[in-house]
C-alpha cells in the first residue's frame, strides 16, 4: 500500500490517526521508501467487524498506547463527560495523568476529536451532539463472540468480571483500567457508566441476561438507572437466552 500523498501534511488530526495505527501495530512504514503497508492479513480487513477486532487486539498489545489510556480514563469519568468540552477533557486528562517524562501524555482538542472517531468505531460508545456517549455494547459483543464462557446458564457476575478483566484490560477491573483511573473513584464492585450501559443494551437485545438474587452473597452495582429493568444490583449473568 503506497503512502498517501497527504500523509506528511500539517493536518494534526490525520497525523494522530496515522500514529495510532502505526503504534497499534496495524501498519508499518518503510524508513527508506516511505511506503506504508498493512501488518495484518487481508481477511482481517475484509469487513468492518473483522477490522475492528484486529485493531483492538493489536492496539491492546501496546500497554503504553495513549488511545487506550485515554479510553479507560474517559469511561471512568461517568456522567461528568456530558458537561465537558474537548478542551475540558484535555485539561483534566493532562492534569490527572502523570506518566513521567518518558511517556508523553499531552492531549489537546485535535487529539480528542481523532480519538472520538476511533472510540466509536471500536465499540466504546456513540456520538451525539459532539459527545461520545459511553456504551461498550459493541466491544462486549466482540469479546463474547470469541469467549469460552459457558453459554445458556447463569454464572456468578464476579466470574464474568474476572473473565472480562483478563480479555479486555481497558475495561472495568482490567490492568489498563486500574492504572488509568485518574482522580475518579468508584466504590468497590460498582461499574463504570460505559460498561453499565453496554450491559443493559445487551440485556435488552437478548444477547445476555442480567439477574439479581436478593439473597446473593456477592452483589455488583451498575450505574443507577431508575427507568431500566435492571436499576442497579446484579449478582449473575447468562450469555445467550
Amino acid at each position: 500500500m503506497l503512502q498517501p500523498a497527504h500523509l506528511n501534511s500539517s493536518k494534526e488530526q490525520f497525523n494522530n490517526v496515522f500514529r495510532f495505527t502505526k503504534e497499534g501495530n496495524i501498519i508499518e512504514e518503510d524508513s527508506v521508501s516511505g511506503k506504508v503497508k498493512l501488518k495484518v492479513d487481508k481477511e482481517n480487513v475484509a469487513n468492518p467487524e473483522a477490522f475492528r477486532r484486529i485493531v483492538s487486539k493489536l492496539g491492546l498489545s501496546n500497554p503504553n498506547l495513549m488511545f487506550y489510556r485515554f479510553t479507560s480514563w474517559y469511561l471512568m469519568r461517568g456522567e461528568s463527560i456530558f458537561a465537558e468540552t474537548s478542551k475540558d477533557l484535555a485539561v483534566a486528562f493532562n492534569s490527572e495523568m502523570q506518566f513521567g517524562d518518558d511517556i508523553p501524555n499531552k492531549y489537546n482538542d485535535t487529539n480528542i476529536n481523532a480519538w472520538k472517531k476511533w472510540a466509536c468505531f471500536l465499540g466504546y460508545g456513540f456520538q451525539h451532539g459532539g459527545i461520545v456517549i459511553p456504551n461498550t455494547d459493541v466491544r462486549l459483543i466482540d469479546l463474547i463472540a470469541d469467549s469460552t464462557l459457558f453459554k445458556g446458564e447463569f454464572i456468578p457476575f464476579a466470574e464474568f468480571m474476572g473473565w472480562l478483566a483478563s480479555v479486555s484490560p481497558e475495561l472495568d477491573g482490567g490492568e489498563l483500567f486500574n492504572r488509568n483511573k485518574g482522580e475518579t473513584i468508584l466504590p468497590s464492585q460498582h461499574l463504570s457508566l460505559g460498561l453499565s450501559s453496554g450491559l443493559r443494551t445487551l440485556h435488552d437485545q437478548g444477547v445476555i441476561e442480567l439477574h439479581y438474587q436478593s439473597d446473593a452473597l456477592d452483589t455488583w452495582f451498575l450505574t443507577r438507572c431508575n427507568t431500566h429493568e435492571i436499576v442497579m444490583e446484579v449478582s449473575e449473568i447468562k450469555i445467550g437466552r
